[in-house]
């Protein structure tokens, strides 16, 4: 009798637990999917925001110089010169439009979690009509969550792509400043050179 009770005991265990999962199937797939949009929004809190704006206002800065210089005829470019340039205009590229990025990650965070946390609880509250007075069933749970898992797959693969530009354009502008600094000395060393040849010029005419 003893293991007969038991037996029942197990089987009705098993019963529930078996039962629970393939009712909460989906809310465990919402929870796993908030716990991947928790771990992007940490990557994207980890972010160096002020790193890289110093970067971006000091490239900025250096395309400005690199742009009037270019213009003036007091100052020559020559081949060897193409490689400083050239690293420049590529850190600048991958930075470019890394504030919108980020802001971009920071609002699909914001809307992913809102979205999963208001299906979850409509699993949970078992409703039958959400806010827009559709009816909630399983073909209506599977859409709705099949668009916010891909959600959740376009946020992670968006925040790869940032990360990755981020890197380069840190790695590129390290690598590459100290020739890029160089350069744009010594073009506005030859600008310098050449106005105050100019001014000598007009003086010994006035005189």
């Amino acid at each position: 009798m003893k293991t007969r009770l038991l037996t029942i005991i197990a089987v009705g265990i098993s019963f529930f637990f078996l039962t629970a999962c393939n009712e909460n199937g989906d809310v465990v797939e919402i929870n796993s999917a908030l716990d991947r949009v928790a771990l992007v929004q940490t990557a994207v809190s980890a972010f160096p925001l002020d790193s890289i704006g110093i970067v971006r206002t000091r490239l900025t800065e250096a395309k400005d110089d690199i742009k009037w210089l270019a213009l003036d005829s007091n100052v020559v470019f020559v081949k060897s010169d193409a490689k400083a340039v050239g690293d420049l205009a590529l850190a600048s590229r991958y930075l470019k439009d890394t504030p919108g990025r980020i802001s971009g990650l920071v609002n699909e965070i914001g809307r992913c979690k809102t979205q999963l946390t208001g299906l979850k609880e409509l699993i949970e509250l078992s409703a039958t009509l959400d806010a827009k007075g559709d009816t909630i069933d399983d073909v209506y749970l599977k859409k709705n969550l099949d668009i916010e898992i891909e959600a959740v797959n376009n946020l992670e693969s968006a925040l790869f792509e940032t990360s990755r530009l981020i890197r380069l354009g840190l790695e590129t502008d390290s690598a590459s400043w100290a020739s890029i600094d160089s350069l744009i000395t010594e073009k506005k060393g030859l600008w310098a050179r050449g106005i105050a040849g100019e001014d000598n010029v007009i003086r010994t005419h006035e005189e």
